[in-house]
């Protein structure tokens, strides 16, 4: 958002009008008044403010019900009620029916002060996170692949390169980086990709159920075998099988997996025909095949076999510029379900992801993100929302004071390792941040950063 903000004051009380313009003009906020409900809704269908601080007892509309019809006609503008009945339930009745906040009166003037900032905060988050999501619509993303990173504008690259080709592929990385996605992207965009894509995970299964799925087995093969079954690689015939973990496939396996490449062709299980079948291959490992291969305890040839191109997905501790865009993706993915919706994450929650490590890369973000999504009652993702794992390193970090996260700590690290990164390129860094450069210039004024 670009300011300066909007601030909308409705009070029945004249004297309460100008001392509320006189807090607020102050702080830098361009502020209206209305002295009654249905001018604040003239007011406020003309200007749109960003927040509306109103009187609950006023003649006529009062403010709850305008706070009603302001939700319905505004559903972005943030309301902050007040009252001189200052009780919990009239605060508690007021956030139940939509408030952001409530504020007692008489007036305390720092109140004020800090329940509006809190709520333009708010809205800037809200606002920022919702040009973070028309950014995954259309940008850095390859067949639900989400980065901007170097590291991922490589992958992106090497899939564009590779997927018209008929080569063989061999997807290297860390668990939980993403390699199925990549696999996934290759078919998509590829001359098969109207045609089957299997998966097969090398790491799962004992060797006998392996190769019953991989090639099929006919019937009586072993007990059970009832009937003829046609195998994984038969059911890809012109598209692709994507062989996961296929360091963890057995020597024998792996031979008779070296003929399915070379001649094309597979015997099932039980079986003295050989079947043609036509099918890309695309491997995936997170051990570095080429040590196995040295250490003897992977073969050889069908190393080189597989080794037409390479692609690295890289961990997620080396993008972690990609960290906002995948945690928006992620909400996006799982807040949309709720009965109320998780927009968002808060700027103290964004910065605690970046500073983790995530050793189960993007599928343990993944898994953070959705349970913070199930647990948090609110519309954004709070630093409570998160893993005590994730929690843990901000507060080792020295970010935690007195028990509680310090947002212009935890902000304003981050915006400087992302600069740092970026060779200090505010364009870039904003583009990063999923803010625009003008909020970028802001914040950084604001702590004193040139």
């Amino acid at each position: 958002m670009i300011g300066p903000f909007r601030v909308l004051v409705v009070d029945d009380d004249s004297e309460t009008l100008a001392l509320l313009r006189e807090i607020l003009v102050k702080e830098g906020y361009e502020v209206s008044t209305a002295e009654n409900a249905d001018a604040a809704l003239r007011e406020a269908t003309r200007q749109e403010p960003d927040v509306v601080l109103t009187d609950i007892q006023m003649p006529g509309m009062d403010g709850v019900a305008l706070l009603a019809e302001l939700r319905t006609r505004l559903p972005k503008t943030l309301v902050i009620l007040a009252t001189a009945y200052g009780s919990l339930k009239t605060a508690v009745d007021g956030i139940k029916a939509g408030a952001f906040d409530y504020l007692a009166k008489p007036f305390i003037i720092d109140d004020v002060r800090l329940v509006t900032k809190r709520a333009i905060e708010h809205k800037q988050v809200l606002s920022e996170n919702q040009a973070l999501r028309e950014q995954l619509k259309d940008r850095y993303r390859f067949e639900g692949i989400v980065g901007s990173s170097p590291g991922m504008v490589g992958v992106y690259k090497m899939i564009a390169r590779v997927a018209p080709t008929d080569s063989t592929v061999l997807l290297q990385g860390e668990s939980g980086t993403g390699k199925e996605l990549a696999a996934r992207a290759i078919h998509a965009n590829s001359q098969r990709s109207s045609k089957p894509f299997v998966t097969v995970d090398g790491g799962t299964l004992a060797e006998s159920l392996l190769e019953s799925e991989l090639f099929g087995h006919e019937r009586g093969a072993f007990t059970g075998a009832l009937a003829a079954k046609k195998g994984l690689l038969e059911k890809a015939h012109l598209g692709t099988c994507f062989l996961d973990e296929v360091a963890d496939i057995s020597p024998t396996l792996q031979s008779k997996l070296l003929r399915v490449i070379q001649e094309r062709e597979i015997r099932r299980v039980g079986g003295n025909d050989t079947i043609s079948v036509d099918v890309r291959v695309i491997a995936a490992s997170n051990k570095d095949l080429k040590s196995l291969v040295e250490a003897g305890k992977f073969r050889e040839d069908l190393y080189y076999r597989l080794n037409v191109v390479t692609i690295t997905v890289p961990p997620l501790r080396e993008r972690v510029e990609d960290i906002p865009m995948l945690a928006q993706f992620f909400v996006q993915k799982y807040g949309t379900v709720k009965e109320k919706p998780v927009r968002g994450l808060s700027p103290e929650a964004m910065a605690m992801l970046s500073q983790y490590s995530w050793p189960g890369n993007v599928r343990e973000l993944e898994h953070a993100i959705e349970r913070a999504v199930a647990l948090t009652p609110h519309d954004i993702i709070l630093p409570d929302d998160l893993p005590q794992t994730v929690r843990s390193v901000a507060a080792s970090d020295g970010t935690q004071v007195a028990g509680w996260i310090t947002l212009e700590n935890l902000e304003r690290d981050y915006i400087v390792r992302v600069l740092e990164t970026h060779h200090h390129d505010l364009a870039r860094a904003a583009e990063v941040l999923g803010i625009h450069r003008k909020t970028l210039q802001r914040k950084l004024r604001s702590y004193g950063l040139s």
